[in-house]
């Protein structure tokens, strides 16, 4: 009897830590809206990330204003910004909707914020003050600006690895195969088609990946009516920049499906909402 409440207690123990374990694994995966920010079409380096709050898009001030030519001034006693830019003055105040424009007050609906040491601000009143354009791309959740006669200086630009391209078709392959599975899922999924085009055994760009039929169909529903029109839905798109940013909670995986592979050529990785992943 004692062997076997033991056994009992060392069973409760292990079911727990696996739990324990896995929450702590699926906590590690979370999402992170990955907003781009683009100046005349070039990315722009920030060591703060960009992101949405209040229905606003809020950016790093200097490194934008920076990229613009602009001059950026703090005032840690006040704290202030001060933006010069040819014939624009801009001064804001951290945690104040106010702000003056050449001596005049202007008010925006939202607070200036300040996260890690980096004032942040709604893109789009700083960039419009400046005298530029400014769109939001809701798909590839970028903001594209646009002025005339700027150059950015090449220590602002971000060079990023992949195209808007490359992450609409991540996120078509990532809708179609695992759109309703969750983000631990989802990524896995993307990781999956990254890892093959860094491999020499498959083609080396998404594209290619997701079509190539050299030893067979690699991804069935790529092949159907509609793929390549398709929509991927947000959460698709999000799981995609992640996996192109480099979050990778798969390793170095290069297969996975919905039932167990029978072949022993390749060696099972981890399992997620169903799916199997294999080296």
């Amino acid at each position: 009897m004692r062997w076997v409440k033991l056994t009992i207690v060392f069973l409760l123990f292990f079911c727990i830590f696996t739990m324990v374990q896995g929450e702590k694994v699926h906590a590690a995966v979370s999402n992170q809206l990955f907003v781009t920010v683009k100046i005349n079409d070039n990315c722009i380096k920030m060591d703060v990330q960009p992101y949405i709050a209040n229905g606003r898009t809020y950016v790093s001030l200097r490194f934008v204003a920076e990229a613009l030519g602009a001059d950026v001034h703090w005032e840690p006693e006040e704290r202030k910004a001060t933006i010069l830019c040819e014939d624009k003055n801009i001064e804001m105040f951290v945690d104040s909707n106010v702000l003056l424009v050449n001596g005049i007050e202007q008010s925006i609906d939202t607070n200036i914020e300040i996260v890690n040491g980096r004032i942040m601000i709604p893109i789009r009143f700083i960039a419009e003050n400046l005298g530029c354009s400014v769109e939001w791309d809701e798909l590839v959740f970028s903001v594209i600006i646009e002025k005339e006669d700027v150059e950015v200086p090449q220590e602002y630009i971000y060079e990023r690895k992949y195209t808007d391209e490359d992450l609409i078709w991540l996120a078509r392959i990532i809708n179609v195969e695992g759109g309703g599975l969750s983000l631990d899922a989802r990524l896995a999924i993307a990781n999956v088609v990254i890892n093959r085009k860094e491999s020499p055994r498959f083609p080396d760009s998404i594209h290619d990946v997701i079509f190539d039929s050299r030893y067979s169909v690699q991804f069935p529903p790529a092949h159907k009516a509609g793929f390549k029109e398709l929509v991927p839905s947000k959460k698709c798109i999000i799981s995609a920049k992640m996996a192109l940013e480099g979050i990778n909670n798969i390793g170095d995986a290069l297969f996975f499906n919905n039932v167990p592979f029978k072949s022993s050529s390749v060696t099972l990785h981890k399992i997620i909402d169903g799916m199997y992943f294999y080296i």
